[in-house]
C-alpha cells in the first residue's frame, strides 16, 4: 500500500496533478496541490542547493546570475530526474554548451566520484625500494578505485586551478589519503594510466610511457608518488 502511494505522488511530481489518483490526501483539491506545489519547490530548492555545492568553481567561472539560470534549467528540464540529491550532477557537465564551463564540471564532479570512492591502499614508492629490477618490473598494479582520469576539450586547466599551465590536455584526481588531489598529465602519462584501469605490471607501464616520454621512469614514479596506482 505505501509503495503504491509513494509511486502516485512521485508519478504527479513529474507529470503533474492528473497523476494524483482521487481520495490519496485529505482535503479539497486546491489544497492538495498548494501542498504538492510547495512540495516540488523544496525538492526543487534542494537540487540547486546541491549544484551548487557540488559545482563551485564551475559556478565562480559563469557567474551566480548564469549558473543559476543554467542549474534550473537542468533541473527543470528533467536532467536530475530519478536520481537521489549527491547524484545529481552526474550528467550537468553534458548540459553545459560552453566547453570551458562544461569541463570544469568535469573535473569537479570526478573530484567528487575520487572523494566518494571506495578505500584502497596504494602504491607508495617505499612499498619498492630494495627491489631488483626484475622484480621491481614485474610489480602488478591497477588504477587506484580513487583515481579518476579527464581529458580535457578546451583550455580549462588554469580555470580549474591556476597552478596549472595553459594548454593542459588531462587531469589526474586522485585521492591515496584523505585528500583529494589534481595533478596534471603528460599525453604518455595519460596513455599509461589507461593501460591501468586493467592490471598491468610497471614494466608494461614503463614501455608504454617510455614511446613518447623522455623519461619512462621518472614519469612512472611521479604518477606513484600522486597514489595512481593500487598494488596486487
Amino acid at each position: 500500500m505505501l509503495e503504491r502511494e509513494q509511486a502516485a505522488i512521485a508519478a504527479t511530481l513529474l507529470k503533474g496533478p492528473d497523476h494524483l489518483p482521487a481520495g490519496l490526501f485529505a482535503g479539497d483539491e486546491a489544497a492538495v496541490l498548494r501542498g504538492l506545489r510547495v512540495h516540488a519547490n523544496t525538492i526543487s530548492h534542494a537540487r540547486l542547493v546541491a549544484l551548487e555545492e557540488t559545482f563551485p568553481r564551475t559556478r565562480d567561472y559563469l557567474g551566480d546570475a548564469a549558473f543559476n539560470r543554467l542549474s534550473r534549467s537542468f533541473v527543470e528540464g528533467g536532467g536530475a530526474e530519478g536520481l537521489a540529491l549527491f547524484d545529481i550532477g552526474r550528467d550537468f557537465a553534458g548540459w553545459l554548451d560552453d566547453p570551458l564551463a562544461a569541463d570544469v564540471a568535469r573535473v569537479e564532479w570526478a573530484w567528487l566520484e575520487s572523494y566518494n570512492a571506495a578505500e584502497a591502499a596504494p602504491l607508495r614508492l617505499a612499498d619498492l625500494a630494495g627491489q631488483d629490477e626484475a622484480a621491481l618490473l614485474g610489480t602488478t598494479v591497477r588504477l587506484h578505485s580513487a583515481a579518476r582520469i579527464v581529458t580535457l576539450t578546451s583550455d580549462a586547466a588554469p580555470i580549474v586551478d591556476s597552478a596549472f599551465a595553459s594548454g593542459t590536455a588531462a587531469l589526474l584526481v586522485a585521492r591515496p589519503d584523505a585528500e583529494v588531489r589534481l595533478f596534471a598529465l603528460h599525453a604518455a602519462d595519460d596513455a599509461a594510466l589507461d593501460l591501468a584501469k586493467e592490471f598491468s605490471t610497471l614494466g608494461n607501464l614503463i614501455a608504454r610511457l617510455a614511446e613518447v616520454h623522455p623519461d619512462g621512469g621518472a614519469a612512472i614514479a611521479a604518477l606513484i608518488d600522486a597514489g595512481a596506482f593500487e598494488r596486487f
